[in-house]
């Protein structure tokens, strides 16, 4: 899944465990023989559910709603499949770099398992750097990404629930962030351009080029401020902590000019090529919000729904990431600060944003399934039998999604030197 997320996962575990303590549905798949009658045999006795394996239900006699729920349960399932590829993808990039166990790292998706393997293995790893550089750690600060949904996504997923949107009510409908589009005329605001595209602004990621203030890492130009702990106004072999004017390769809290690994925000000059956030003289095309897309008149089901059916569409830029060495110098901890730079955003978008956005959807469709016995008991033995591959879904889906965001949380611990493998 693209996420193109001092305590993190604490911070983010909790609504994904609320997800099966807020459905009664959830306790247990056991809850499907309590069925009165014939019902209940009849999801003991029955097949299984080849349906949910396609995600196409449409030949299941059972009404809208009940349907809805089937898929958004299945898409729910796809989604933590693939949002643990990308975690061990991610982990593994960052192990092969550390020269982590490579069996470990070569793990496939089980439910979190294989996450937590593969992420284990690299915080083992930087726990041995670590230590080996006298286990003073390193400062590491991370900040929150923004993820952006897609509003035009959303409102024909809309348009089957019959509440269409209209642009009027898409700001009020932003709840938490703001309405951003691409404009083909003036831009007056704020202008955010893609990770790599020519910056002059504030930088997410790591900026390469020069930084007027707050800079942290490698600096080919003149230094101003200190170098590996020391004052200086010029060449720095080591970790600049200031200011550089040229062929920076680092943090950057100031103004970035030059390229930007994640996303830019900069403040418009009439065009803008990316994102404008703000007012638009020309025509708004592709609107996105960085908060949750909430409309009113659209109902909980709905909106779960089709958090879900678009999450594939909801891009989270990468956190910024600042990283200084607190051990002594070694070579092996150049190699770990420069591989974090590159792979620690990757890993805290899964963690702060993308598992954060899947957990809230799972969380609004898991609630559903209190209502929905009744309406599959009417489509007969099949249906609910595929009522209990939904429930069992969903429950796995829950416990995987809290695995990794665990997998996720503890390299980032790792490396403040708090956290060990496993998390």
């Amino acid at each position: 899944m693209p996420v193109r997320h001092p305590m993190f996962w604490k911070r983010f575990a909790a609504p994904f465990a609320l997800i099966a303590l807020g459905s009664p549905m959830l306790g247990s798949c056991a809850q499907l023989k309590g069925l009165p009658g014939p019902a209940g045999d009849l999801a003991d006795a029955a097949g299984g559910c080849d349906e949910f394996a396609s995600g196409n239900f449409g030949d299941l006699k059972i009404d809208t709603n009940a349907k809805g729920f089937l898929k958004a349960s299945h898409d729910f399932k796809k989604l933590t499949v693939d949002l643990e590829a990308d975690l061990i993808a991610s982990c593994k990039e960052l192990g092969n770099a550390i020269g982590a166990d490579e069996k470990a790292l070569d793990t496939n998706p089980d439910n979190g398992e294989g996450a937590r393997r593969a992420c284990g293995a690299v915080s083992a790893k930087i726990d041995a750097i670590l230590t080996a550089s006298g286990g003073g750690g390193l400062d590491v600060q991370i900040s929150n990404p923004k993820c952006y949904a897609d509003i035009e996504a959303l409102n024909k997923c809309f348009a089957k629930c019959g509440a269409v949107i209209s642009p009027g009510e898409f700001k009020a409908s932003c709840k938490g962030g703001e309405i951003s589009a691409k404009c083909d005329g003036s831009c007056s605001g704020t202008c955010r351009v893609e990770a790599g595209a020519d910056c002059k602004g504030s930088c997410s990621g790591s900026c390469s080029g020069s930084c007027e203030a707050g800079f942290s890492g490698k600096c080919g130009g003149n230094c101003d401020g200190t170098c590996d702990g020391k004052n200086t106004k010029g060449k720095c072999a080591g970790t600049c902590d200031g200011k550089c004017d040229a062929k920076a390769e680092g943090s950057c809290k100031g103004t970035c000019s030059g390229s930007c690994s994640a996303s830019c925000e900069m403040k418009a000059q009439a065009e803008c090529k990316g994102q404008c956030e703000g007012e638009c003289t020309g025509k708004a095309e592709a609107p996105k919000c960085s908060g949750e897309f909430e409309p009113p008149k659209v109902d909980l089901a709905c909106r779960s729904n089709c958090s879900l059916e678009t999450m594939g569409d909801v891009k989270c830029d990468p956190p910024g990431v600042t990283l200084r060495a607190k051990g002594k110098a070694s070579a092996d901890l150049d190699k770990l600060i420069a591989a974090l730079r590159v792979s620690l955003p990757k890993i805290a978008a899964i963690q702060l944003g993308a598992a954060e956005k899947l957990g809230k959807a799972g969380a609004g469709v898991a609630a559903q399934g209190q209502g929905m016995v009744s309406a599959a008991s009417s489509g007969g033995a099949k249906a609910l039998v595929c009522l209990k591959a939904a429930i069992q879904a969903n429950l796995e889906a829950t416990a995987s999604v809290n695995v990794n965001v665990k997998a996720s949380a503890s390299v980032s611990g790792s490396a403040k030197g708090q956290a060990k493998a496993g998390g």
